[in-house]
C-alpha cells in the first residue's frame, strides 16, 4: 500500500499548470476519489467538457474562475469560495479564468444507484464555509459539519493552516479512505516528515485512527477524507510517471 507520493505535475487544459494527487502510477483511485487536482491557471483553464457518474468539486485558494454548463449556470467564482456540481447521467460545463487562479478539484464517483440522477449545480462564497480560528490554526471547513455544501458521499474536506510550532489532530471516521495533501511549508503527520507538494494516502485498512499534525515552521495542508462505496470505478485520467 502506498503511503506517502512526491506529486508531479500533469499537463491538462488552456494554460493549466497542475499536480494530480489522484491517481498515480501507484494508486489508480481512491474510492470514493477519482481524481484530485492541484490547479494553477495562468491565463485559460478548461474548456467545455462533457462528464457524467460523479460530483466535481472545484474550491479556489486564490484568483476568480467563470463557471458555465449545459444547465444554465453562469457564476464567477472567487477565492475562497467554489462549486459542486453533480454530474449525474450527464453534464456540460466549463471554467475558465482570465488573470491567475489558484485552487483544488475533486472529482468523487457516485454510487452506482445514482450515476443516472438528474443533474445539479451548487455555488458557494466564502462567507458560506465554516472557519475555525485559534491563536495557530485555522481551519476552513469545504466540506463536512456546519458546510453547505453535502455531495451525495459522506465526507470531509478541509483546507487548514497550522502555525509555527503548532499541533493539529483530525480524527479518521471509521471505515473512510483519504490523504493529507501539503500545499505549503512542511508538516510531520503521526511522525513521518511530508513536504510541499507530497501527498500522505490512507486506507480503511490502515492501523491509523487520527493525524497528528506538527509544524515547527508553519504549513498549509488539505485533508480529505470520504466513505468509499466499493464500486468498480473506471475513469480515464493521466498521471505523472
Amino acid at each position: 500500500m502506498i503511503e506517502i507520493a512526491k506529486i508531479t505535475p500533469v499537463l491538462e487544459g488552456e494554460n493549466v499548470r497542475q499536480k494530480r494527487i489522484v491517481p498515480n502510477k501507484k494508486l489508480r483511485h481512491l474510492d470514493p476519489f477519482i481524481r484530485v487536482d492541484h490547479f494553477y491557471i495562468l491565463d485559460g483553464g478548461y474548456a467545455k467538457q462533457v462528464h457524467h457518474g460523479f460530483e466535481g468539486l472545484l474550491y479556489l485558494f486564490s484568483g476568480s474562475v467563470h463557471h458555465e454548463d449545459s444547465l444554465g449556470n453562469f457564476f464567477n467564482i472567487e477565492a475562497g469560495g467554489g462549486q459542486l456540481f453533480n454530474a449525474g447521467q450527464g453534464l456540460v460545463h466549463a471554467e475558465i479564468a482570465k488573470q491567475k487562479a489558484h485552487g483544488i478539484r475533486i472529482w468523487i464517483d457516485l454510487p452506482s444507484e445514482l450515476k443516472h440522477m438528474k443533474p445539479e449545480y451548487l455555488e458557494f462564497n466564502a462567507d458560506d464555509i465554516p472557519v475555525e480560528r485559534n491563536s495557530s490554526i485555522i481551519q476552513h471547513t469545504i466540506v463536512g459539519q456546519g458546510s453547505p455544501v453535502q455531495p451525495q458521499t459522506k465526507m470531509d474536506v478541509l483546507d487548514v493552516t497550522i502555525g509555527k510550532k503548532s499541533v493539529y489532530k483530525y480524527d479518521i471516521p471509521e471505515g473512510y479512505n483519504g490523504f493529507l495533501y501539503v500545499i505549503v511549508g512542511q508538516v510531520k503527520v503521526n511522525g513521518k516528515e511530508i513536504k510541499a507538494s507530497e501527498t500522505f494516502y490512507f486506507k480503511d485498512d490502515m492501523d491509523t485512527k487520527a493525524l497528528a499534525i506538527l509544524t515547527h515552521q508553519g504549513g498549509r495542508v488539505l485533508i480529505c477524507f470520504g466513505e468509499p462505496h466499493g464500486d468498480d470505478i473506471h475513469a480515464q485520467a493521466s498521471y505523472a510517471d
